[in-house]
């Protein structure tokens, strides 16, 4: 892995931040993990997701157009899922219970995907090196997508914008079935070594694709047939992969986002505080939306997110005001697009961008 630095000095944002952020707390006697209400969410979510699944596998047959209806719903729930249960528990913010935290953190490992590599990958490798090359594996996805202006261009590159929906819509599948097996065998993540497996990870790890093909293949191949499934099973992950992955990459691959590279040399000092480097490569939308705050999580407030990441998401909005007022009084950025389709075009141009052959741009 790449060694890289922060500047430790002008920390004054920083500093002033946190202190603002604990006594906003403190003031208002309120925990910075889950409350009732994101609880009460998960039960939701769980339960469309189990309602859809029995409509869909024991209740066949129905209408196309009701089954079509339900795959949609079911595949944005069970993004949902990973958005609102499976995030804050893997990052320790959805209770003040490290066990429940545990628990909950197993939503990955319902959805296929194994929990142990994802804390790593995101966590700490993501969360600390945002939209640094050469370790954070969220914007490395080669060959075929260019993320970063300092990764390397191939000539299809240029039609990225075109065909990365396609590519966004097999990413769940190719996660649980190609990702995981990867940092499984080869013990790394991008350049990062893993920790020394134990037991429970050869353990947890087997069992969660044993689930996932019981679940999620096996047992709708015997009850619906082969034709329906392999038509359902490809578009429900379709849709989860596109909701999933575009609501992530809103966030940083963007127009005015910053990035840094580590690839070359493998030391890399970043000359600025953490949380003002946070600032710069990360970006809100949609804060005013209390939809899609609630559906998505709380991750359209990916900068607080990114400051506070052991804060729930129920917190992020009453944050985002001390954020901004701040990020103001220091002259630092505070990055938002207030709209969806502001943010989705941002992403789109900066895909464009980046298939540009950076050679002729010279």
């Amino acid at each position: 892995m790449p060694q890289i630095s922060f500047a430790t000095n002008n920390r004054q944002f920083h500093v002033e931040l946190n202190d603002r952020v604990k006594q906003y707390f403190k003031d208002n006697q309120l925990s910075q993990r889950g409350n009732t209400k994101l609880y009460f969410k998960t039960f939701f979510v769980y339960a469309v997701v189990l309602t859809c699944y029995f409509l869909l596998v024991f209740q066949q047959p129905l209408p196309t157009i009701l089954n079509f209806a339900l795959l949609t719903v079911f595949g944005t729930f069970l993004a949902f899922v990973g958005f609102n249960v499976m995030h804050d528990s893997c990052h320790g913010a959805f209770s003040n219970n490290s066990k429940v935290n545990d628990f909950f953190g197993y939503s990955l490992n319902f959805l296929g995907a194994e929990s142990h590599y994802w804390r790593l990958k995101h966590n700490v490798l993501h969360h600390t090196y945002t939209n640094v090359d050469g370790v954070d594996d969220d914007i490395f996805k080669p060959p075929f997508l260019r993320m970063s202006p300092n990764q390397p261009y191939n000539r299809f590159h240029k039609n990225q914008h075109k065909y990365m929906l396609l590519l966004y819509g097999v990413s769940t599948l190719f996660w649980v079935f190609f990702m995981d097996f990867s940092k499984y065998f080869t013990n790394k993540v991008h350049t990062t070594a893993l920790p020394a497996k134990t037991l429970k990870n050869h353990i947890t790890f087997w069992l969660t694709k044993l689930f996932y093909i019981s679940f999620y293949i096996a047992i709708p191949i015997m009850m619906v047939g082969f034709s329906k499934f392999i038509i359902g099973y490809l578009f429900y992950n379709f849709v989860m992969g596109i909701v999933l992955s575009v609501v992530f990459q809103l966030a940083h691959v963007v127009e005015g986002a910053e990035f840094a590279d580590a690839q070359e040399t493998g030391v890399l000092k970043i000359e600025e505080d953490w949380a003002i480097y946070q600032l710069k490569t990360t970006f809100d939308f949609c804060p005013d939306n209390k939809f899609l705050t609630w559906a998505l999580g709380g991750l359209n407030f990916q900068v607080e997110h990114h400051l506070f990441p052991k804060v729930s998401h129920v917190h992020y909005p009453a944050i985002r005001k001390i954020v901004k007022e701040l990020a103001q009084k220091y002259g630092v950025p505070h990055n938002e697009f207030q709209t969806f389709r502001q943010a989705l075009k941002s992403h789109f141009n900066m895909m464009e961008q980046l298939g540009k052959n950076p050679s002729l741009a010279a």
